[in-house]
């Protein structure tokens, strides 16, 4: 048989296998189609429960075509947009209870179903629950003294506030005549259980009232102490110190950031070089340490982050502030 014989018969015996094939094999069916219907909404989300720390859900259950799904709990801490989050629940089940979550925060919560094909269903409503505080009772209230100790000055000391929950306690807030007191507010040395501060540059001659408020660490909870007067000294004084000169860096810990700093003193047209106080002030901000007086060195921590600057302003008893010294920068860690 030759080779064109040969091929005749393959294509031959081809065609008559494929005729059977359709012949005996009945008509060709399409293959299944997908699933495309997505689950019924879950419906009426309720809040059943809260703690502290967890908020109870429940829901009407969805349904699907398929007959196999699953939820997805949607929850999200509301006025934080990077605490959102969402927990699977198997399809027998209509409740959840949402952990982990924190104190004193308003969360949003919703429901939707998904089957095994990724059909998705809407969200259902959405249900709000805000956790308590876990500590709700207030530190004791300080009991305040005020004293003036000079033209512009006052000094405020309070016994510490002490709190029902250990180390959780405290932080001071300052008011003067009604209004907060933010700035010019340097720690001071104290009796032991007390702390004390000196309010700088207030106006000369000048009757002052003034509350300490104690937070403890929640942040909300607060006790106001007594209201505490002084009048600082009178003083016609209105010319400020000379500038400082020549400040430089006596030494450096990179690694605690604790630097001292040295300088030329100021003079002043009315009080003398050991009543002359000096601020040091880091990337511009005022050093919230003791301000000493007569000295051309000091001690003062430096600010997180890469490089610092320091300048320095010499101030009389008044109040009367220097222009500030010459800047010095220097690079922290291994910047």
């Amino acid at each position: 048989m030759n080779n064109q014989t040969l091929s005749r018969l393959i294509v031959v015996t081809v065609a008559v296998g494929l005729l059977t094939v359709l012949l005996f094999s009945g008509p060709i069916t399409s293959a299944a189609k997908a699933d495309k219907t997505a689950p019924t909404t879950p419906t009426n989300l309720v809040v059943t429960a809260i703690t502290d720390t967890t908020v109870a859900l429940k829901w009407n259950p969805a349904s699907d075509n398929s007959g196999k799904f699953s939820y997805r709990v949607k929850i999200n801490k509301l006025n934080s947009p990077f605490s959102s989050l969402e927990q699977p629940v198997s399809q027998t089940q209509t409740t959840y209870t949402a952990t982990y979550l924190l104190p004193n925060s308003s969360y949003s919560f919703a429901v939707y179903a998904v089957d095994g094909s990724g059909n998705r269903s809407g969200d259902s409503n959405a249900a709000t629950a805000s956790t308590p505080l876990l500590d709700n009772t207030p530190p004791s209230a300080p009991v305040l003294q005020a004293t003036a100790i000079g033209p512009s000055q006052v000094q405020l000391t309070w016994i510490a506030s002490t709190d029902n929950v250990p180390n959780n306690c405290c932080s001071y807030s300052f008011n003067m005549n009604g209004s907060p007191l933010t700035q010019n507010i340097n720690y001071a040395a104290a009796p032991a259980g007390s702390i004390s501060v000196i309010l700088r540059h207030l106006p000369p001659g000048t009757n002052l009232s003034f509350t300490v408020t104690a937070i403890d660490y929640t942040g909300v909870n607060k006790s106001t102490s007594n209201s505490a007067s002084a009048t600082t000294w009178p003083s016609v004084d209105t010319t400020p110190p000379s500038a400082p000169t020549n400040l430089h860096v006596i030494s450096l810990d990179n690694g605690g950031g604790e630097a001292w700093l040295g300088w030329t003193q100021s003079t002043d047209d009315t009080d003398a070089p050991n009543n002359i106080e000096y601020e040091i002030y880091v990337n511009g901000v005022l050093s919230p340490l003791p301000v000493s007086a007569g000295v051309d060195f000091d001690f003062v921590y430096t600010l997180p982050g890469c490089q610092n600057t320091f300048t320095i302003k010499a101030v009389d008893k008044t109040g009367n502030t220097s222009p500030a010294s010459n800047a010095v920068t220097v690079k922290l860690g291994s910047c």
